[in-house]
């Protein structure tokens, strides 16, 4: 389920007083994670024609997360319906040790038609290249 893997730099400025990782940031590093994905399985897309919108964002904390961390998100998606898809995210701290989960996420991704200003169905294209790539075809 978890093809993609995007390496995340974790900044300074993410950590709050005690040293974590403010959870704030959890969602930018999703977003960050997503782009990766969308750039690997839909390269050279116009998203400011027919793109996505996120609706609905979930995370749930495992273990902190610091600003030395090694720290790795694997994205994959599921559930592709009418105008919506389900992605998945699985924060992985890699240590010397191993790996260690720190945080899964999930976010209900709509196609929007920004020229239109309203929401669209999954583009047939979109549906082959995501299914052909979690498959591992791609």
């Amino acid at each position: 389920m978890f093809r993609h893997k995007a390496h995340i730099q974790i900044r300074f400025c993410d950590t709050d007083l005690l040293g974590h990782i403010n959870n704030a940031n959890y969602l930018s590093y999703m977003e960050m994670a997503r782009v990766s994905y969308f750039n690997e399985v839909l390269p050279k897309l116009d998203w400011s024609g027919q793109g996505i919108i996120l609706a609905k964002a979930e995370i749930s904390y495992k273990a902190p997360l610091f600003f030395e961390d090694n720290l790795f998100i694997y994205t994959g998606v599921e559930q592709i319906s009418g105008k919506s898809f389900w992605m998945r995210y699985r924060f992985i701290k890699k240590t010397e040790s191993g790996e260690m989960l720190a945080a899964e996420g999930s976010t209900l991704m709509v196609c929007y038609d920004y020229r239109e200003n309203h929401s669209i169905a999954v583009p047939e294209f979109w549906k082959k290249a995501i299914e052909f790539y979690e498959e591992g075809l791609g």
